[in-house]
């Protein structure tokens, strides 16, 4: 079948060009299924199959596969932003629970070891994004006293008003 894919891949370069030829056999999957009574039903079914499974390999070769929270490497974490951190801890520390009980001692668990690595890698690396986050954003309350200031204040000065904005900066 890899052999099927890799000729696929020479007809169809791009994802697009696999995923439209992909609904174009799947439609005529869908027409064949209604012709049961056909003498070559079985021949064609057979066919459109294995060229649709070709067509899906192929397209798992191009497309790139996406990092699971369980196999993470310190790289992988590196780029994660502040809220895919969160959701990757949480991941990883579901996992822990379903594993944490696979085995009677802990230390045997390689399941449950290997998603400890993982959750305390993505702690460090929440901490540090978490300095990064906070030292670029502006809490509401600051911005509606401004707000309030501003209103309450008609004869603020543009400058007078830069400069408490550059302040919060």
């Amino acid at each position: 079948m890899l052999t099927q894919a890799t000729k696929v891949l020479e007809k169809f370069q791009t994802e697009q060009e696999i995923k439209m030829e992909l609904k174009r056999v799947q439609s005529i999957k869908c027409r064949l299924k209604k012709q049961k009574f056909r003498k070559d039903y079985e021949h064609e079914m057979t066919k459109t199959l294995t060229y649709e499974q070709s067509l899906k390999e192929a397209h798992d070769l191009i497309k790139p596969k996406k990092v699971t929270t369980t196999t993470m490497t310190i790289e992988n974490v590196n780029v994660l932003t502040y809220n895919e951190t969160i959701k990757a801890i949480k991941s990883i520390q579901s996992k822990k629970c379903l594993t944490k009980y696979n085995v009677e001692n802990l230390d045997e668990n390689l399941e449950y070891q290997e998603a400890c690595k993982i959750e305390k890698m993505l702690l460090e690396h929440k901490e540090t994004i978490q300095d990064q986050e906070n030292d670029n954003k502006v809490s509401k309350n600051d911005l509606s006293t401004m707000i309030e200031t501003i209103k309450s204040n008609k004869d603020l000065s543009q400058e007078q008003i830069l400069e408490m904005l550059q302040k919060m900066i």
